[in-house]
């Protein structure tokens, strides 16, 4: 079990100090980039994040990078950087401490996507636009260039809801799905397997439930509705869509489990893994797609097309869960990290050099929130001074 040193501090809240005032420790873990001296970021165990002023109240990643949102609006990030994603005005890469976003002046961010696009950023501000930055290959961050070196704000408005992986992106805006980027695989859910560097409508969702969560993986998509109802859509080799096929789909699909969906999301970085997590609203956590590093959770490196239950340790309740490339992550009722899956860049966190976990492991540390993508981990954890 890892235990985290004390001076293993990110970040101060601002003001002074009261019974109600909280102190957030932000770090990493794993490994980022896709090419690159990439062994420069690789961390077995977790390692502070220095350079964020400000109180954390959210985290986000993407492959190469990381960023936390403050509750003053400020976004900072860190990370490969090889793109602009960093949002400075910069692209000097390997930027192990947090720099600040660079946004135009009076623009207040209250919500960051994630997964985040490759080597690209999204964010949301106060007054329901979007921004993005980094790489926009394909058009996934809806704008023209592509590498915005700055955040540019996206041609939408009344957006609540942002995701991205590999070259696409979703948006929930004014009540409606749309989706920008790469169509391989019907990710777009219109119906087609064409591209659109503008946004184009998710097709199929029904109108009876509004949106409550979108995610997305390197080849697919998904959207949680009110109702409880979880439809994917996109990549399917492994059982992705949890339908009982293999056949991808450019429609969305809609999942059969017992139980209504309280949380999702998506994991899968590459075309050898790709798997989705669930916390059902009786409790129970349920994962489906590729297993072949055992990131389902169920004592097996078998894949699965139909949803499968997690073996969550006994007197253990998962209330929160992420995925990444072929890693798997939850946190626990009382801030527990659990991991499972592969391991092979570190990404579990345990800093040991088990490659697999099939079962979800202690990784001895406390957090609000985890996020990963590919092999790329960050935590966070708010609590009382």
């Amino acid at each position: 079990m890892l235990t985290v040193p004390a001076l293993f501090v990110a970040c101060g809240g601002a003001g002074a100090a009261s019974p109600l005032s909280t102190r957030a420790m932000v770090y990493r873990f794993g490994v980022v980039g896709n090419r690159g001296a990439i062994s420069q970021l690789e961390l077995a165990t977790p390692r502070e994040v220095t350079g964020i002023s400000g109180e954390v109240v959210q985290i986000g990643t993407s492959n190469s990078d990381g960023y936390a949102l403050t509750s003053t609006g400020k976004v900072w990030a860190w990370g490969v950087n090889v793109y602009g994603e960093l949002g400075d005005g910069t692209a000097s890469p390997f930027d192990t401490r947090a720099v600040k976003v660079d946004f135009p002046a009076g623009v207040r961010i209250t919500k960051l996507a994630n997964p985040m696009p490759f080597d690209g950023a999204l964010a949301i501000d106060s007054h329901g636009h979007a921004w993005g930055w980094g790489l926009n290959l394909e058009g996934d961050l809806c704008l023209t260039a592509l590498q915005e070196l700055r955040p540019g704000q996206l041609p939408l408005s009344g957006v609540t809801l942002a995701t991205g992986a590999l070259t696409h992106s979703l948006f929930d805006s004014e009540g409606r799905v749309y989706a920008c980027g790469s169509g391989t695989y019907g990710v777009l859910g219109n119906g087609t397997t064409a591209a659109s560097p503008t946004p184009t409508a998710v097709v199929g969702l029904p109108s009876t439930a509004h949106v409550t969560a979108l995610t997305s993986s390197w080849g697919g998509a998904g959207a949680l509705l009110s109702n409880g109802s979880y439809y994917n859509w996109g990549y399917n080799a492994a059982g992705q869509l949890g339908n009982g096929t293999n056949a991808n789909s450019d429609l969305p699909v809609r999942v059969g489990l017992p139980a209504g969906v309280r949380e999702v999301f998506q994991g899968g970085s590459g075309p050898t893994n790709g798997q989705t997590i669930v916390i059902l609203a009786n409790g129970s956590v349920w994962m489906w797609g590729n297993n072949t590093k055992g990131q389902l959770g169920n004592a097996s490196t078998v894949n699965s097309d139909v949803p499968v239950k997690v073996d969550v340790p006994s007197r253990v309740t998962f209330v929160k869960v992420n995925s990444g490339g072929y890693s798997s992550y939850a946190i626990d009722k009382s801030g527990r990290l659990w991991a499972w899956g592969g391991n092979q860049n570190g990404q579990l966190g345990t800093g040991n050099g088990a490659r697999i976990e099939t079962h979800p492991v202690d990784v001895g540390v406390h957090l609000t929130q985890v996020s990963s993508t590919g092999s790329n981990v960050a935590g966070l954890e708010r609590k009382p001074k």
